[in-house]
């Protein structure tokens, strides 16, 4: 996501505090630039449009728009390997902080959805997480997002989602202009955090809740200091949505998303 002092990169790996990185290394007396084309009117490609989400309105001056990208991806941009900082979180808990930003909050705002009470369990993810949706989240970071993967997981979720959990009188309408529409959602957010790391080892990784290393590094390299604060924690309720942590889902996350990144192959 960005260049530090044409030294190191930040890996930006979605809900593992990039916003708050972001943020620390604007306000920070250092060199960055970002490791993607910086065009807020064509950021993801291909016609994708953000849509307009309460709550997100951020000021960037250094790097102007906030993106995620894998290891490779910097990579490839950049042309060259060089070393990498990633932020690690705890599996389940970076799932179901997805969850909640992306139904309860994206696509509930970009398409004016209002949701049954606590109609949206864990049982939703059982049911509509299939082995096919899976795949296709799996393979929008390996081969880069498109319109027909969008189509796809709006058709299998989020048709669904609005005509078995919302309240909306005109269910049929929401759903044909969303069928046409080329808003961004960004359902990569839901694969592992080891997919983002593309098979490399970071050169460092801190914790969530141990970034005063990560401040160090910072300030050991180039003797500056950093504060990384909690820009991007949302005081919202999600009424609507009873989603939650059990062993069932850790379980059923960690089979899914992550065990193949830990389980050691026998050759």
């Amino acid at each position: 996501m960005m260049l530090i002092e044409n030294d190191i990169a930040f890996i930006s790996i979605p809900k593992c505090a990039s916003i708050s990185v972001h943020l620390a290394f604007e306000k920070a007396d250092l060199k960055i630039e970002p490791t993607f084309k910086d065009d807020a009117n064509d950021l993801f490609g291909n016609g994708y449009v953000m849509p307009s989400i309460h709550g997100k309105e951020v000021t960037y001056t250094k790097i102007k728009t906030h993106r995620h990208q894998s290891i490779s991806e910097v990579y490839t941009f950049l042309g060259s390997k060089v070393d990498t900082i990633t932020i690690k979180r705890d599996y389940c808990k970076r799932f179901l902080s997805g969850f909640y930003y992306i139904f309860g909050h994206w696509v509930k705002e970009a398409y004016g959805l209002s949701y049954i009470q606590n109609s949206i369990t864990n049982d939703f993810i059982y049911e509509y997480f299939t082995e096919e949706i899976i795949d296709y989240i799996k393979s929008m970071i390996q081969n880069d997002k498109n319109f027909e993967f969008d189509k796809k997981m709006k058709s299998k979720i989020i048709v669904p989602l609005i005509e078995k959990y919302s309240m909306n009188y005109n269910k049929k309408s929401i759903i044909e202009n969303m069928m046409k529409d080329n808003i961004y959602i960004n359902w990569r957010v839901f694969d592992s955090q080891e997919a983002w790391k593309s098979g490399y080892k970071p050169t460092y990784e801190f914790d969530i809740y141990e970034l005063y290393k990560f401040e160090e590094l910072i300030k050991n390299k180039y003797d500056t200091n950093i504060k990384i604060g909690k820009d991007n924690q949302i005081n919202y309720a999600y009424p609507q949505m009873d989603v939650k942590e059990d062993h069932k889902l850790r379980d059923w996350i960690w089979n899914k998303f992550e065990k193949s990144y830990f389980t050691k192959k026998l050759f």
